[in-house]
């Protein structure tokens, strides 16, 4: 079967980018490499807000909402306080560069994300630590009951060791973190929704 001449010049087109198209890859090309050395502490949150300023008055309005995209993408409930810090001041940071800056309303909403976590990590802590009372005397018995029937010979019992791995391996605690994943990603994740929309 023998192509129009419009069939083969939009074929031929396919492969080639706009001077937009390869300016903007080239831009978050550059955005991926300045965030690497963010996230590895490379770069200060000072310094990364003075590299986006620059590349801001070079013609790239786009660049700050992009970093700030891409900061809030690495957002997530189980991130370390550090990160989490890290990703904030970086988000707040591009947003001082803003002529219409809506900080306020994003360190508002930042503070929720935060306190979610705060709040996933501690009913997490508590429930286990809970479940791990309720554990510890019947593996304390047993430690006691195999050291008996050991007699004279020693025997090391990690009895702590044993209790977290009870826990972690009882179906009660697998149903409570699938609930409690579940409970508190919704949160997480409206709240990231909410996020999104401001920037």
């Amino acid at each position: 079967m023998e192509l129009s001449p419009l069939a083969k010049e939009k074929l031929a087109k396919v492969g080639e980018l706009s001077s937009e198209e390869k300016e903007k890859l080239k831009l978050s090309k550059e955005l991926t490499f300045l965030l690497a050395d963010y996230f590895t502490n490379k770069l200060s949150a000072d310094d990364l807000w003075s590299k986006l300023k620059k590349l801001e008055e070079s013609g790239n309005e786009s660049i700050v909402k992009e970093t700030q995209t891409r900061l809030i993408a690495a957002l997530n409930l189980g991130s370390n306080d550090i990160d989490f810090e890290r990703y904030r001041s970086g988000i707040l940071g591009c947003e001082t560069l803003k002529e219409q800056s809506r900080y306020a309303e994003l360190e508002l909403c930042l503070n929720s994300l935060e306190s979610i976590r705060q709040q996933y990590r501690k009913e997490k802590e508590t429930a286990f630590n809970s479940m791990k009372d309720g554990v510890q005397k019947q593996v304390e018995m047993a430690a006691r009951q195999v050291a008996r029937q050991a007699g004279n010979q020693r025997v090391a019992i990690d009895v702590e060791g044993s209790v977290e791995a009870n826990v972690r391996g009882s179906p009660q605690w697998r149903e409570f973190i699938l609930k409690h994943e579940k409970t508190y990603g919704q949160k997480f994740d409206d709240c990231l929704t909410k996020l999104r929309r401001l920037i």
